[in-house]
């Protein structure tokens, strides 16, 4: 007889996607169906189908050995040939406005490793647009631009290349959809920056220390938590683009 307190075993996914936090990939889960959810130590794994394939979600947490660390577990329980890094980027080119999505053509991280992505066709902006993967918050529009003189990048994030890397040496194919939450010249608060860099686990607390220092700064986290609902709004819309398209 089966045992009722064990959840069943993974089954195999058409697509793998990887993201940091659940905030960014809330309203593209709830266009699944057939929602299984499991939990391990570090991550949080949502099994569902989307135009009729299997897709697997992951939750990472911030950072390239987080993202790392959750592209392997979910090639190992789900066996995706397809991953898709997806979620938040900072604009580094002035020209990017907050809430376009863009399915970078490059990705390049510290080290300058350079990854391949799997092509799309009708692209609604050119492919060679190139993602830059880095350790904290690009949190100053000098910041950025720095980051853009000296990778030529276009966004940047804290975890693609880490997910492109394990594809790479597992031999899965792999691309980007990502939004931009703040553009070129966004400067964030300190507070926020320094939440943001944290593990997950840290980030309540993060938060509450940085309202009882400085209590104005509660402003600053409605203002960005209503920013990130309408971004990820626009990414869920642009990740079910690109899946269909990738699959049609």
């Amino acid at each position: 007889m089966p045992n009722p307190y064990v959840a069943p075993a993974p089954i195999s996914a058409d697509v793998g996607i990887v993201a940091a936090l659940p905030l960014e990939l809330g309203f593209f889960v709830d266009r699944l169906k057939k929602v299984r959810k499991y939990k391990t130590a570090a991550s949080t794994i949502i099994e569902g189908e989307f135009d009729g394939k299997v897709i697997a979600v992951i939750y990472s947490g911030v950072g390239r050995p987080a993202a790392r660390t959750a592209t392997e577990i979910l090639i190992s329980g789900h066996r995706p040939s397809l991953i898709v890094s997806a979620g938040f980027a900072g604009g580094l080119d002035p020209a990017l406005p907050r809430g376009l999505v863009v399915t970078p053509g490059q990705i390049v991280d510290l080290e300058g490793k350079q990854f391949k992505v799997e092509p799309l066709d009708h692209q609604p902006e050119p492919k060679e647009k190139r993602l830059v993967t880095v350790d904290s918050i690009a949190r100053t529009s000098d910041e950025k631009a720095t980051l853009r003189t000296s990778f030529q990048a276009d966004l940047v994030d804290m975890e693609t290349s880490a997910v492109a890397e394990v594809c790479r040496d597992r031999g899965r194919r792999f691309f980007s959809v990502r939004v931009i939450s703040d553009d070129a010249a966004k400067e964030l608060p300190l507070e926020i920056a320094t939440m943001l860099n944290r593990p997950t686990s840290y980030q309540v607390g993060a938060a509450f220390r940085a309202i009882w220092k400085r209590p104005a700064a509660v402003k600053d986290f409605w203002s960005l938590h209503s920013n990130a609902i309408e971004v990820a709004d626009q990414l869920a819309k642009g990740l079910s683009t690109a899946l269909k398209t990738h699959f049609g």
